[in-house]
């Protein structure tokens, strides 16, 4: 569902930036609430999805770049920290792509794409 892949991208993106960036132990999708769209209103949704883009963007902005170069185990693959900061742009791309072809399926109106800033 839209919900579903929303959460799953807040999800991932916590992910990738606390845990495989920021050492933090991870959430186990599983088991987790946090990100799980069951029982939550779209106004907490969209509070949980900002609250962790400004977590990630914190924890970027204080990154050592130093450590872009570390490696780290990805599904059983070899992956720089590099990787993994492309992988979570390319991971949010993906899907945010997903929900704007249900939206013009469902009949509405995507947001219009506003460049990188």
């Amino acid at each position: 569902s839209f919900s579903e892949n929303l959460m799953h991208i807040g999800f991932a993106l916590d992910w990738h930036s606390q845990s495989l960036l920021g050492g933090r132990e991870a959430r186990v999708y599983q088991t987790d609430t946090v990100f799980k769209p069951a029982h939550k209103t779209k106004a907490e949704m969209m509070a949980r999805i900002d609250q962790t883009f400004t977590e990630a963007i914190a924890l970027l902005k204080d990154f050592d770049p130093k450590a872009l170069d570390d490696h780290l185990d990805y599904f059983g693959l070899d992956r720089s920290k590099r990787q993994i900061c492309m992988l979570l742009a390319d991971h949010i791309t993906h899907h945010r792509g997903q929900m704007l072809v249900a939206m013009r399926l469902n009949g509405l109106t995507p947001p219009r794409y506003v460049l990188y800033q």
